[in-house]
């Protein structure tokens, strides 16, 4: 693990900003930059080798660096303030906007899993996915046991498939539940949430409409504007950006 502990000047890092490396040199987070990422991954890779914790400086530009903690655990070994952010985007339905979706979330960073109901017919066009499932039923993504670090978007309101995935995923720990459809199809979509006994702060988490107001019509500014939204969930922004 490589952990940022100090930043000097206008470098593109913050403190406490984590990579990780395994020992079959996979790579998870970032220190802020390429560069910097590269020196993380080799400083992992050298402290998993020599078995010896150690700290290093990364120089972005003159007057610019930042200096890091390189310390290897072991299995079993708890890691400080729990283990290393994985991003994950679960991708309810298929089509063209989930596709586009499965290209733009990988390119981000984003674990990448698909769950397709049982007529789905483009099943074999997510290559780019890590996971693909097909399942009959809504419990059966619930049993996927999406958490805090997972992002849902649903592309579809059918009742058949779509809403009742909805309404399993409803009471699990996702920060986020996005919705595809006009507003003539989802405009409805809070009030029968409530009525059904769903809290406030559970409604509060369905986006429907999906996605930021940026004009998008093609399948991936769809996709844009649902992970521009997603990232303003994460960092706090989504008040700001609310879509009219």
């Amino acid at each position: 693990m490589v952990t940022v502990t100090s930043v000097s000047g206008s470098a593109p890092s913050r403190r406490g900003m984590r990579l990780a490396v395994t020992g079959a040199e996979t790579v998870y987070g970032s220190l802020g930059c390429d560069g910097f990422d590269r020196s993380a991954a080799t400083d992992g890779m050298q402290s998993i080798r020599s078995q010896k914790d150690f700290t290093n400086t990364y120089q972005w530009e003159e007057g610019s660096l930042i200096t890091v903690s390189v310390k290897t655990y072991y299995p079993g070994e708890g890691l400080p303030g729990g283990s290393l952010e994985i991003l994950e985007l679960l991708v309810v339905g298929t089509g063209p906007v989930a596709r586009s979706l499965v290209i733009l979330g990988e390119a981000m960073g984003y674990h990448m899993r698909v769950a397709a109901g049982p007529t789905s017919p483009s099943v074999g066009e997510f290559d780019g996915a890590d996971e693909v499932i097909v399942t009959p039923t809504a419990e059966d993504v619930e049993a996927l046991r999406p958490g805090a670090n997972t992002y849902v978007v649903i592309c579809g309101h059918d009742d058949e498939f779509s809403m009742p995935v909805l309404r399993a995923l409803m009471k699990s720990a996702v920060p986020y539940l996005g919705v595809m459809g006009s507003s003539r199809h989802t405009g409805h979509l809070n009030e029968e949430l409530l009525s059904s006994g769903f809290s406030d702060d559970q409604v509060a988490r369905v986006h429907s409409p999906v996605g930021l107001p940026i004009g998008s019509e093609t399948p991936e500014e769809i996709a844009l504007s649902v992970l521009a939204q997603i990232v303003a969930v994460r960092r706090g922004a989504s008040r700001k950006l609310a879509p009219s």
